[in-house]
């Protein structure tokens, strides 16, 4: 069990569309999926302030992450997100002419917060010798997460180029926008 999930992972980071065929191999139901996708950010979430706790982090001057960020918000919040991404992800890829379900996308996006998990799970580790160097990795495989993304919506949605993921890409991340700012709205003074 534990060899199939390295075996996934690294498939994911080397050849994304074939590890998102894998993982509609593996034929998650819908319940399946939420199970997974709140597990993975629940890991996320812990390896995260585990990292805050080990090296605090100031996100303004005299102001700690951990001042105004609490476990069970941020947990809430990515879930929140990953759920929205889920359904603009599927909408968004049926608008432009794909084929993929909501089942098929939420299995996706589960398992892109199982990656998170690992990522901010080695990020910790990596920490305690370079902070800096934590940090930079964290955001580089943020930054290559959009490529694993449009891989697996393109292969969820069969579309056959990159125009059309491309096109629901940026309607997802546009509904996420809306999203974030409607969860933030209230505790943002003008």
């Amino acid at each position: 069990m534990m060899q199939t999930f390295r075996d996934l992972v690294a498939l994911t980071v080397v050849r994304p569309a074939e590890a998102m065929a894998q993982i509609l191999a593996l034929g998650l139901t819908v319940r399946l999926s939420w199970v997974v996708l709140v597990i993975g950010t629940m890991l996320s979430t812990l390896a995260i302030f585990a990292r805050v706790l080990a090296f605090p982090v100031e996100l303004f001057p005299g102001v700690m992450f951990l001042d105004v960020v609490t476990p069970f918000g941020l947990f809430v919040t990515l879930t929140i997100v990953a759920a929205t991404s889920a359904v603009l992800l599927t909408f968004s890829g049926r608008y432009l002419g794909g084929q993929g379900s909501f089942a098929t996308v939420l299995s996706y996006v589960a398992w892109l917060q199982v990656m998170r998990a690992v990522v901010e799970g080695l990020g910790l580790l990596v920490s305690f010798a370079s902070f800096g160097l934590a940090v930079l990795a964290i955001n580089l495989a943020g930054l290559y997460a959009i490529w694993i993304i449009l891989n697996f919506q393109r292969v969820a949605h069969g579309f056959e180029t990159n125009g059309r993921t491309i096109g629901s890409l940026v309607l997802t991340f546009v509904g996420i926008l809306v999203v974030v700012s409607l969860l933030l709205a209230p505790f943002i003074s003008v």
